[in-house]
């Protein structure tokens, strides 16, 4: 769509259009039986994409091939997207890629960013054990606008979007990055 736009083919949805059909989205896949189990994806319940699932729950995942991406927990890495090149650093033994070490404070903004989006949300548990006391209060503090206004609740000491929510979760989300 973004291409679509870009040449001029198509025209940028109105905000109304774009909530007008994600809401019908939503309630024809709910009375069809589909779980929304992230903000943009559907499924019968329990049929979850295990590819992205692994993302959305920071599971280490290895890539392979040109521009395969690659996360351990600790850093992400990219190879290189030319096949040529990619082929040739293969076959010498000396993969060509990019590497980027995650700071404490991008692990725990992916984490509330990916877990947000997602039926699982943040658990408070999870981020105290991970990320210390204090960041568990800077993300109590910063999510109270948000449970005061209906967009998040707490369940079973997990932060999930209400509905209201997945119309502002990058807004939420990026409230609650320290």
């Amino acid at each position: 769509l973004a291409h679509q736009i870009k040449k001029g083919f198509s025209k940028i949805p109105e905000d109304e259009n774009s909530i007008a059909q994600f809401e019908w989205l939503m309630d024809y896949a709910a009375a069809n039986n589909y779980e929304q189990y992230e903000i943009s994806n559907f499924c019968k319940p329990g049929f979850y994409s295990k590819h992205n699932t692994s993302y959305w729950k920071g599971i280490p995942y290895l890539g392979i091939g040109p521009s395969a991406h690659s996360f351990d927990g600790q850093s992400r890495q990219w190879n290189i997207s030319n096949n040529p090149l990619y082929i040739k650093s293969v076959e010498s033994g000396e993969l060509q890629f990019t590497k980027e070490m995650l700071s404490p404070a991008e692990k725990y903004n992916e984490y509330v960013l990916t877990s947000l989006r997602t039926i699982w949300g943040v658990d408070l548990n999870v981020a105290r054990k991970q990320f210390g006391e204090e960041v568990l209060l800077h993300l109590k503090r910063e999510a109270a606008i948000y449970l005061i206004d209906n967009a998040l609740i707490i369940e079973n000491d997990h932060l999930n979007l209400t509905r209201k929510g997945k119309f502002i979760a990058d807004r939420i989300a990026s409230d609650l990055f320290i």
